[in-house]
């Protein structure tokens, strides 16, 4: 009897066994149409800028990666060390500019992932002679795709369903619901990210990640802002158009404090003679070991759950117009 019980288990795990295959061959949609992946990756490639941490958050260990800024081990910041360490990835890295394409080849991938770098057609095409390439998802210009389409583009390509990505993204959603409950105060206000690279300011536009971010959180992006952005989500302004920077809230990512780009920046006249000054509406993300300003520009499932975190109370502590109010 007993062996028949352990027979009959046996068989359906057989039977069992194909449903997790018979997610593949998948299709995946991105810009250049349609990608048929015929079985689940086991050597991914990815030549974006900040896919490997999308691969870490779904459990997937990348071969081979790009290195964007920072030149940390394995082009990996801290807040995706743990996620990477589990797995026991230790990827190739891609330096430089561009796409190396003898590198990417020397990494015998079966799958190259591309959905933070604005692939042109020609390149899509090299790549693709290679291995199936995945593209930044459909119907969205270049670099302004929501992180959490990319995570289900990249979690279908690489599991054959987005059950990962969506239980990522509704932890997410629960989080930034905390957060606005936690400070509505936020609910409304305008507020971007600025940078200065002598002698124009610039914002970051309506449609980037981190722009997008901001909103998540209750934040509006200003309007007087919104309808000059450029193509590259970046919006340029003239020391005599610094009125254009007047908002309830101001996100400096200025990287390295050591660099003194901030006190170069309250030192200057025009900024002096703005209200987001004269307040105290200014958040500058300068920590010690630049995280905050990676993880600003990264904008990934790993690096937003280290801004969740640290940036919802600055945010309070500057909109609330007083300079003498600090975030604890």
């Amino acid at each position: 009897m007993l062996n028949r019980i352990l027979s009959s288990l046996a068989a359906l795990a057989l039977l069992a066994g194909p449903a997790v295959a018979q997610d593949f061959p998948v299709a995946v949609e991105h810009h250049y149409g349609s990608t048929t992946i015929p079985s689940e990756p086991q050597r991914v490639v990815s030549v974006g800028l900040h896919e490997q941490d999308f691969l870490y958050a779904l459990g997937v260990s990348p071969v081979g990666v790009r290195e964007w800024f920072g030149d940390k081990p394995f082009a990996t910041w801290l807040w995706a060390d743990d996620e990477r360490e589990a797995l026991g990835a230790e990827p190739a890295i891609m330096d430089g500019d561009g796409i190396n394409y003898e590198w990417v080849l020397a990494q015998d991938p079966d799958l190259i992932i591309s959905t933070y770098w604005w692939l042109e057609e020609e390149d899509y095409a090299r790549l693709s002679a290679i291995a199936p390439v995945v593209a930044s998802p459909a119907g969205f210009d270049a670099w302004s795709a929501p992180w959490q389409e990319e995570l289900r583009t990249i979690d279908l390509a690489t599991s054959g369903t987005t059950a990962k990505a969506d239980e990522i993204i509704a932890g997410f959603d629960a989080r930034y619901a905390a957060v606005r409950a936690e400070y509505p105060e936020l609910e409304g206000m305008t507020g971007t990210n600025i940078y200065y690279e002598e002698p124009n300011f610039t914002a970051w536009g309506p449609n980037d990640l981190a722009s997008k971010f901001l909103v998540d959180l209750g934040l509006v992006f200003p309007p007087q802002l919104a309808e000059l952005a450029e193509a590259d989500n970046r919006i340029t302004i003239s020391p005599e158009n610094m009125s254009l920077l007047e908002m309830d809230v101001a996100v400096w990512p200025i990287g390295d404090p050591a660099n003194s780009e901030q006190s170069i920046i309250e030192a200057m006249p025009v900024y002096q003679s703005l209200d987001i000054a004269a307040e105290g509406r200014s958040v500058w993300l300068d920590d010690d070991n630049g995280l905050a300003y990676a993880a600003m520009s990264w904008q990934t499932p790993l690096s937003l759950g280290y801004l969740l975190d640290i940036l919802p109370a600055q945010l309070a502590a500057a909109a609330d117009g007083d300079p003498a109010t600090r975030a604890e």
